[in-house]
């Protein structure tokens, strides 16, 4: 069993000493902003990008058929008509895309950040001299730092013991 492990069970009521709160989701709003800002400039210039390549490949049949018949003709008006749902539809679609990209970039930097918070905990209990605090970490965080978690743990083992036989 590992030190995470004991340290979970070994609670009075089995629940963790800091319960999560859905605020917490939000805890380093600069950096997740700044993520989904860049995220968002790289996708308006694949945008850009998309409707320069579809204006080159369909702007000379739309012009061909708006100046083909001397008035407006059936043709015209149906491609503005199917033109006007494209804009609708792509912008609804920006709009869905926007909100999943602001859950994703928020979900990412929140297990990313997230465990720095009992580290931070951890370490400032170390230094009053409570040996006996344990990290606990999410299932969901980052592999890799589940890994300096048992190490910090490891550390406040041998604190302890050396602070008992002292």
């Amino acid at each position: 069993m590992s030190a995470t492990q004991a340290i979970a069970k070994s609670s009075a009521d089995g629940k963790p000493k800091h319960q999560r709160k859905l605020v917490n989701a939000v805890w380093e709003p600069f950096l997740q902003f700044k993520l989904l800002m860049y995220m968002l400039g790289l996708t308006a210039i694949v945008a850009v990008l998309l409707g320069a390549f579809l204006y080159m490949a369909f702007g000379n049949l739309i012009g061909s058929m708006s100046t083909s018949a001397g008035g407006t003709s059936y043709y015209q008006d149906e491609i503005n008509m199917q033109l006007i749902h494209l804009f609708r539809y792509c912008g609804a679609l920006f709009v869905l895309y926007v909100l999943l990209l602001a859950a994703v970039c928020v979900a990412y930097t929140h297990r990313l950040v997230g465990p720095f918070r009992p580290f931070t905990r951890h370490i400032e209990e170390l230094a009053k001299g409570n040996y006996s605090h344990r990290v606990t970490l999410r299932k969901g965080d980052v592999r890799m730092l589940n890994e300096y978690a048992e190490k910090l743990n490891e550390l406040a083992v041998h604190l302890e013991t050396k602070d008992k036989h002292s």
